[in-house]
């Protein structure tokens, strides 16, 4: 299964015990007949919120989409961040509580 937090987590833990920091997450690319390898980016940001707050930095890849006709990637992780009024922030964290921030 390609969607489950525990399994990743434990790959990302293992590759970087292995010295090999997990560069990237790639958002399924959406070539013919692998749509069932894919999930939502919906998706795939909540896996990498839960993933934040279980994973060091070090294991803790980019999660990005590499748009189709050849013009690089992106990062969609998930945001954290929503503006408010006089230069306040809501705060989302990794657990999907929010808090503010007056910064």
């Amino acid at each position: 299964m390609n969607d489950d937090v525990e399994t990743l987590a434990k790959t990302f833990r293992t590759l970087a015990s292995a010295r090999v920091k997990p560069h990237y997450l790639h958002q399924g690319d959406l070539a013919l007949g692998t749509g069932h390898f894919r999930t939502s980016v919906a998706r795939g940001q909540e896996l990498m919120r839960a993933l934040r707050g279980n994973l060091s930095g070090l294991c803790q890849p980019t999660y990005v989409l590499d748009i189709p006709g050849g013009h690089g990637k992106v990062p969609i992780g998930p945001g954290y961040l929503e503006p408010g009024a006089d230069g306040a922030w809501t705060v989302t964290d990794p657990k999907g509580h929010t808090h503010p921030y007056e910064g």
